[in-house]
């Protein structure tokens, strides 16, 4: 069981909200002192923990000045929460990607490649993006705020392994990364600029967050709209000649801002880059010379002209994360820029950012761009664990998994998939679930919990059984399928469904419980006289099964229904078969003699001499034997029944002599 700290254990009780134990509260010395330690049971479907304080040693060891204290006698439950319902849509959806992924992959003929991985990432995030429209339209904040997290470190990761790596193409890093932030981290709000563009040219001029809007446009590479409103507000009363002419410049010159392709190589797109940048700077350099005169609105147009020139601190003094800054260094600086390029700008950005303030999800990014795998997963984890076990199959098929897992005790696909997992077993509908991420890791361990796991499934019902067997089959569990088998054989027995407890019993080969359950068929028949049990074996007999007991048994009952007919012959022959092969148990041979005695009192003989005479060796086999105490005391042949059969087989060899 993993410790994080000593001093507190969350406690999870019935009825009861979440309280803390304090379990150290008086210190580790004074426990010690007090005769005082913890003690704790661990439940077998790792759902929690039942923790108790105890005695280190027995009352008859303690001095007088130990006390024991009231709070003692408490059992506490601790355990971390269970899956929310509200997962399991997305958790259902997912699971059959990563189904599908490994079953791609594991395939003789993969071929699966940086297209198709790229198609199954897509699926991963429609999955994510429908949570978290769900969520929202439910108010889920908290955990609409992990699946957003969780989309925005997947959505850049695909992109730097995958979107930007396929074959063939000439991918540049920053169109990609601009949607992702975009997409993501959305500013400004659409919603101003419609509002914006429905307000007349004096207006706007008179509104403060206007041009603070604008930045931000330009900032993330919104050119188009950012030209369309700088067109809107030019003929403003408030612009100055010059600014309204600078404002129509700067759009005229956005909407020719080079953009490149894939068809296109990166030193022609270069080339075109640099003369439209030269034109913006020579734009920049006019207005700034008209700012002594002029500073107006003109320097709000200037500060614009700064941004989209690449200049580093109009970029810093506009942006308000570091991911703006980032988005806006790679779009007008670098625009060519491949994703190799990402670590080396990224740490030149986050040198003007105080990191250590930085939060979970923008620590999580500031490692997936810097390509720190290790701290990534680290994060990742502790956004969600699904996110941490998803990602690193994917980049493990992807194939740069190799180059941390030195960096890790053990191997961290694996161990990912098995904490997650583990975590699904909380619930009581993901087991199947929870039994694939461990089958699907490829490792002993996970082998093992799977063994640990479904033999302890409760199996209330037939239904639930049958699936527990057939994941058993799936991924070749012999030794699991053995001990649910054994399990499911005595719970059918207890509940006197014989023919189905035979039936798994006979799956483990386990003889002896089969002769049990049949001894058990044979003594219900001597205490009720109506031989019941044959649809029973026909049901067993059915599915192959063949056992000496079970045979005599369908042996027997023949024999009764030959002798109802009146066959007497074929009853004889048959009751011989029985006692002749040995196939009736010892405890039983004595019952089958009685039956011989309306036989050998029948008008016609039906045993000959030999038959009688085989008869008659069983009868004093059966003295001679082990059981000739229960013969003699408790064995339907009491000495008057033994008489009779004595006379019946002497009357018989009588009249088979003469005959």
């Amino acid at each position: 069981m993993p410790h994080t700290k000593t001093d507190k254990f969350v406690v999870e009780r019935s009825k009861e909200t979440i309280k803390h134990l304090k379990v150290f509260s008086a210190g580790q010395a004074d426990w010690t002192s007090q005769n005082r330690t913890l003690v704790f049971s661990l439940h077998p479907l790792g759902r929690g923990v039942a923790v108790a304080v105890a005695g280190k040693q027995t009352r008859e060891h303690l001095t007088s000045d130990v006390q024991a204290n009231e709070q003692d006698q408490r059992i506490y439950v601790c355990g971390t929460p269970p899956v929310p319902d509200s997962r399991l849509p997305f958790i259902s959806a997912t699971h059959a990607v990563f189904a599908a992924l490994q079953n791609v992959m594991n395939a003789d003929d993969a071929q699966v490649g940086i297209d198709g991985l790229l198609r199954l990432s897509a699926f991963y995030r429609e999955a994510m993006l429908r949570q978290v429209r769900e969520l929202q339209e439910n108010s889920n904040s908290s955990e609409t705020d992990v699946f957003q997290a969780m989309h925005a470190v997947w959505h850049l990761a695909e992109i730097m392994y995958l979107s930007t790596n396929m074959p063939g193409l000439n991918t540049p890093a920053v169109p990609l990364f601009l949607e992702w932030l975009n997409f993501n981290f959305p500013s400004p709000p659409p919603e101003e600029r419609h509002e914006l563009l429905k307000t007349d040219a004096d207006s706007l001029t008179a509104n403060e967050s206007f041009w603070p809007y604008l930045r931000k446009l330009a900032l993330r590479g919104h050119v188009a709209t950012l030209a369309s409103l700088l067109e809107h507000v030019a003929p403003a009363s408030a612009m100055s000649a010059a600014a309204a002419r600078w404002a129509r410049e700067l759009a005229a010159g956005l909407r020719e801002m080079p953009v490149g392709s894939a068809n296109e190589t990166t030193g022609s797109f270069n080339s075109r880059w640099r003369r439209w940048h030269s034109k913006l700077q020579a734009s920049s350099t006019a207005i700034s010379s008209l700012l002594d005169t002029d500073a107006s609105e003109l320097s709000q147009i200037y500060d614009l002209v700064c941004i989209v020139c690449g200049d580093a601190d109009s970029i810093s003094a506009a942006a308000d994360t570091w991911l703006d800054v980032l988005g806006a260094v790679l779009l007008y600086c670098e625009p060519a820029s491949p994703a190799d390029r990402l670590p080396a700008l990224t740490q030149t950005v986050l040198e003007q950012f105080q990191t250590s303030d930085f939060a979970l999800l923008d620590r999580a990014l500031v490692a997936l761009l810097s390509h720190d795998l290790p701290e990534l997963l680290l994060y990742c984890d502790q956004v969600d664990s699904w996110l941490s076990a998803h990602l690193t199959d994917m980049l493990h098929h992807i194939g740069i998994l190799d180059s941390c897992r030195r960096v890790f005790a053990v191997d961290p696909r694996e161990h990912y998939l098995l904490a997650l997992g583990e975590q699904y077993l909380r619930h009581d509908c993901l087991w199947q679930v929870a039994i694939d991420y461990f089958g699907l890791a490829g490792s002993r361990a996970g082998e093992s919990l799977m063994e640990e796991y479904l033999v302890r499934i409760p199996l209330d019902s037939d239904r639930k059984a049958q699936q527990v067997l057939r994941t058993c089959k799936r991924y070749c569990l012999e030794s699991a399928q053995d001990r649910i088998h054994r399990q499911l054989g005595r719970q059918k027995w207890l509940r006197g469904r014989l023919g189905a407890a035979i039936a798994h019993f006979a799956h483990v080969d386990d003889r002896a419980a089969i002769s049990q359950i049949c001894d058990q068929l044979w003594a219900e028949y001597l205490s009720s006289g109506k031989l019941t049990y044959g649809p029973i074996i026909d049901g067993v007999l059915a599915t192959g099964l063949k056992h000496e007991r079970l045979q005599f048994l369908t042996l027997y009952r023949d024999f009764h229904e030959s002798y109802k007919a009146g066959d007497y012959e074929n009853a004889a022959s048959t009751l011989l078969r029985i006692l002749l092969n040995d196939m009736a148990p010892p405890h039983a041979v004595s019952d089958l003699l009685v039956d011989a005695i309306p036989l050998l009192e029948a008008d016609k003989p039906v045993f000959s001499s030999d038959d009688t005479f085989e008869l008659l060796r069983c009868a004093e086999s059966l003295v001679r034997s082990p059981f000739t105490k229960a013969f003699s005391q408790d064995s339907n042949i009491a000495s008057n029944e033994l008489s009779i059969f004595n006379v019946a087989c002497a009357r018989n060899l009588a009249r088979s002599f003469v005959m």
